[in-house]
């Protein structure tokens, strides 16, 4: 690992733009929730800002925060979905998050519904292994079609000095794996080599593994009209935006001890956390947890 480990509280991930898939439009973040941000990087270090959304490269101001919190001691982590015509400058970006979803390319393009995905991937991937010193991750969200996968992600992430992130899909996911095979997707996740991987699977905690999700735990979500998650794939907002980043952290909070009740209780919840927070059932129980059989 390089020595900005995108890994120490706070980070906060801001989506700069946005695809509605009811219209089909394209949304971009909101001037006072920007202006808000800005203001908090000012004010505060010992944070990570974490660029996200439909394609961040292709807004202008991706360079304008990420100046800013250079200049105030904050690493910069930029997730693309390749998007660009050319490669983007990178200066001031310690970290670039890539996501794989199959080494098939058919599936991989499926999942992403966008045909030239797998190839504009693969190829900024390997561009990136050739001209960017910094931490490269990529992303592999792990879902019933492509969980076989995972050993050869991993061999082929350490041929490009990539680092592989695991996490399996929500289960609001069109692609999400069912209860029977969870424990196999675990069981399979387990068994990866443990060096120079993330993972960010809560549930492994019940079977002894190290890493926990940050979402909501020492990472909040801002989406582009100031709706608070603790992670993008948290299925909507628990707060907006209001005032100041501290007081949505704080609400935040609030709202995950909610959706915690259930499970806060229960002797596992130090290693698990209560779960994916994407997963809770109405009960307020991940619908994944085995813990109890």
């Amino acid at each position: 690992m390089k020595e900005a480990v995108l890994s120490r509280p706070f980070i906060l991930a801001l989506s700069l733009n946005e695809m509605s898939k009811e219209t089909a439009e394209s949304k971009t973040l909101d001037d006072q929730v920007y202006r808000c941000v800005c203001n908090y990087i000012r004010a505060n270090n010992n944070s990570v800002i974490v660029l996200t959304g439909e394609e961040p490269f292709l807004d202008s101001r991706l360079s304008e925060l990420i100046l800013l919190a250079r200049s105030n001691g904050w690493p910069a982590s930029v997730d693309t979905n390749c998007l660009f015509d050319e490669p983007p400058a990178l200066d001031g970006i310690q970290q670039i998050r890539l996501r794989l979803f199959s080494l098939n390319p058919h599936l991989h393009n499926r999942i992403a519904c966008d045909r030239q995905s797998f190839r504009k991937t693969t190829e900024y991937a390997g561009w990136l292994a050739d001209n960017y010193s910094g931490e490269k991750i990529m992303v592999f969200p792990v879902c019933r079609e492509n969980y076989e996968e995972m050993p050869a992600v991993v061999d082929w992430c350490r041929s490009l000095n990539f680092i592989p992130n695991f996490f399996v899909v929500p289960r609001q996911h069109e692609y999400s794996v069912d209860l029977q095979d969870y424990r196999v997707v675990l069981k399979a996740l387990h068994e990866l080599p443990p060096k120079n991987i993330i993972i960010d699977a809560p549930l492994l905690g019940l079977s002894g593994w190290p890493n926990i999700c940050p979402g909501g735990r020492s990472a909040m979500h801002i989406g582009v009209d100031g709706g608070i998650k603790p992670c993008p794939d948290f299925p909507y907002p628990l707060c907006r935006l209001e005032e100041d980043i501290p007081r949505a952290w704080r609400t935040l909070q609030e709202k995950i001890a909610e959706l915690n009740k259930l499970c806060s209780s229960c002797g596992h919840f130090p290693a698990c956390g209560g779960g994916c927070l994407s997963n809770k059932t109405e009960a307020g129980k991940d619908c994944y947890c085995f813990a109890d059989g």
